[in-house]
């Protein structure tokens, strides 16, 4: 199921690809990893919107969410985040497969 067809403002939903969620840089213009934001598989956020943008020849549906600790809001790509319904069943069918 698909965030933006299943989540209200509010909703916990899940990261099932991990990704920088915010990017810091050093005074040198050089990626700081240790002072930036990344989330990992499994890691929630709370969903507030989605929106389309659109980049060169693709249009692209985007996630507004907000980590459970701040308020402020960042967006990135729907597919990297699933319900909450979702989350659970591929954790069962995974951990079904592990001990098969």
């Amino acid at each position: 199921m698909s965030v933006t067809t299943e989540c209200l403002t509010g909703d916990l939903i899940y990261v099932i690809e991990g990704f920088i969620a915010h990017t810091e840089f050093d005074c040198e213009g050089n990626l700081d990893l240790e002072n930036s934001v990344e989330l990992d598989v499994g890691d929630t956020v709370i969903y507030q919107d989605w929106f389309y943008n659109k980049l060169d020849d693709n249009i692209l549906i985007m996630v507004k969410y907000k980590l459970p600790d701040q308020d402020e809001y960042r967006s990135a790509v729907g597919s990297y985040f699933v319900t909450e319904e979702v989350w659970n069943g591929l954790r069962e069918f995974f951990l079904l497969e592990k001990e098969n």
